[in-house]
């Protein structure tokens, strides 16, 4: 073999090793593009069940990326279908030139998939400073509470209300009603008594 073969072999052997390699990038690209997209959608999802909507444009938020990931997803099949058309039509002498369909489909796809991935960035972001203020007002309510509801300047009023009413002055009024009486017959003098009959007989026999 000639230097001028050995020459032309390797540069053959380069075009098919580059064409070889540019083949594998593009669908590298469009493969990550899709497992992105897909795993974009499914973290969306999560967040929407777990975290929840907070407002309204939260709610805009998550409708617009979910599209846009969707879009994405979408254009990539068709990308993968219209290639297999695209080489069939180039071996075949069909086709010389590039795709108009799938120059756009790529844009599509790349932009769908940008578009995706800020809406997701704002929603997690969004998503973090709401939950980081509601842990603010949370523990600020608690400290409220703890702090509102004995002040320690009132932690003892009403002790006043504990004293008795009972008048100790007056425990023992009326204490005097509590001594003995005399009994009648003690007091009624002995000659007030009625004499009996029959002494009184015999005085006057006699």
């Amino acid at each position: 073999m000639i230097p001028e073969e050995i020459e032309n072999q390797k540069r053959i052997e380069y075009y098919a090793a580059s064409v070889n390699a540019w083949f594998n990038t593009s669908l590298e690209h469009n493969k990550n593009l899709l497992a992105l997209s897909a795993g974009g959608i499914g973290l969306l999802l999560t967040l929407l069940t777990t975290v929840g909507l907070s407002s309204a444009e939260a709610l805009v938020l998550y409708i617009g990326a979910i599209i846009s990931f969707v879009v994405a997803l979408v254009s990539i099949l068709v990308v993968f279908r219209r290639n297999r058309t695209h080489i069939e039509d180039i071996l075949s002498g069909k086709s010389t030139s590039n795709d108009p369909l799938l120059t756009k489909l790529d844009a599509t796809a790349l932009w769908a998939f940008g578009i995706g991935v800020s809406l997701t960035a704002i929603i997690g972001l969004s998503a973090a400073i709401h939950s980081y203020s509601t842990k603010e007002k949370i523990m600020a309510n608690e400290t409220t509470k703890q702090t509102g509801t004995v002040p320690l300047r009132e932690s003892f009023n009403g002790a006043s209300n504990l004293q008795p009413s009972t008048d100790f002055t007056k425990s023992f009024n009326g204490a005097g009603n509590l001594q003995p009486q005399p009994a009648a017959s003690t007091t009624a003098p002995a000659a007030s008594s009625p004499a009996p009959s029959g002494s009184s007989q015999k005085q006057g026999n006699k």
